[in-house]
């Protein structure tokens, strides 16, 4: 049998009610925050790029270069343009031959969602080299060869992003193909920022509160008549 004095019975049912009503949400939360941490999201983003190419380890007339991005926009997660290698021609019978070349290319976000970011952990800069030889106007067997295919992540307002080269090695057209434009492509991720344990909501806590002031008030009156 429970020996439980009855008075004492509604009031640990209550603050059980109340405890649960407090903790609850807070277990949800912890799991909603890792999840949303880990979970990529959408957000449209406004940036522009610039990229150069060394002089170092050409051989003839340089005749590579590369147009940047002015401005442009994407909504991440998505592939995007980091902007363009430009092969210009030859004349017949002439070649340029590129010995690991360094070339960069520099990323900034301009806007996220429309606002500027009070964080902004741009620009960040992609390296490589070129290798091989350009004929006359309609031969090429130059390829961009990126260093690396991911930037560390870094943070841009209140999101980490991780800006990936779609294709580490691009083979660059002759003049005749394409106006001698091969586009390189990022692929941007976006991922929320995890700032801590979760705080609890304004209406958990003022249950929780409300339960223990009536627990409090219980216990006075319970006194009151016993004397």
């Amino acid at each position: 049998m429970d020996r439980t004095p009855v008075g004492i019975r509604p009031r640990a049912a209550v603050l059980a009610l109340a405890l649960g009503a407090w903790l609850a949400p807070q277990a949800g939360a912890d799991t909603l925050s890792s999840t949303e941490a880990a979970a990529s999201v959408k957000s449209l983003m406004d940036y522009g790029t610039s990229g150069t190419i060394d002089s170092t380890g050409v051989n003839g007339t340089p005749v590579i270069s590369f147009n940047s991005v002015a401005t442009g926009s994407y909504t991440a997660p998505s592939s995007f343009s980091l902007g363009e290698f430009l092969v210009a021609a030859l004349p017949k019978g002439a070649s340029t031959t590129y010995n690991n070349t360094p070339f960069h290319i520099t990323y900034l976000a301009n806007k996220t969602d429309g606002s500027v970011p009070t964080v902004n952990g741009t620009p960040v800069t992609l390296n490589g080299v070129l290798n091989g030889t350009l004929t006359d106007a309609s031969q090429s067997n130059v390829v961009a060869t990126f260093d690396k295919e991911k930037i560390d992540p870094f943070q841009v307002g209140a999101f980490n992003n991780t800006l990936n080269v779609v294709d580490k090695s691009l083979s660059l057209v002759p003049s005749t193909t394409n106006g001698g434009r091969t586009t390189a492509q990022g692929q941007m991720l976006v991922t929320g920022v995890h700032s801590g344990p979760p705080v609890p909501e304004p209406s958990t806590i003022a249950v929780f509160l409300t339960a223990m002031a009536g627990l409090g008030l219980r216990r006075r009156l319970h006194r009151s008549a016993a004397r």
